[in-house]
């Protein structure tokens, strides 16, 4: 459940609710959390500025990378660009309309959820915030 937890006149603090899910994936069990919300997803996007549109879908957390806004602007403006730390970080999901997703944070910046399809770049992404 999606919660409001502040507001001003210009800004909203609000907490997702995740729902933990066990998968058997090549025999070996993960751990997933879903997000109780669906964003939209984009597909290939250059930049953040690209994004729009897209299927809702359901995410599903694996892995969480935390940025300094240095790192997360650079990521950003380049979606598109082979990233070392995304190699190796996907998973494939028994379920229709659904997403197996790296969260990427930064302080104050959008929340970003990835989705590599076993590439090394943000094949589709989807953004909070």
């Amino acid at each position: 459940m999606t919660e409001i937890l502040a507001k001003t006149a210009d800004s909203l603090i609000l907490r997702f609710a995740l729902r933990k899910h066990e998968f058997l994936l090549h025999g070996e069990r993960v751990t997933m959390h879903e997000l109780d919300t669906q964003p939209a997803f984009s597909r290939k996007p250059a930049s953040l500025a690209d994004m729009g549109g897209g299927a809702l879908e359901r995410v599903f957390i694996f892995d969480r990378v935390e940025m300094d806004t240095t790192g997360f602007d650079a990521f950003a403006r380049n979606l598109s660009r082979d990233q070392e730390w995304l190699v190796g970080r996907s998973a494939c999901l028994p379920i229709q309309g659904a997403r197996a997703c790296v969260m990427v944070t930064s302080p104050n910046l959008p929340i970003l959820f990835v989705d590599t399809q076993g590439s090394g770049y943000a094949r589709y992404v989807a953004r909070l915030g």
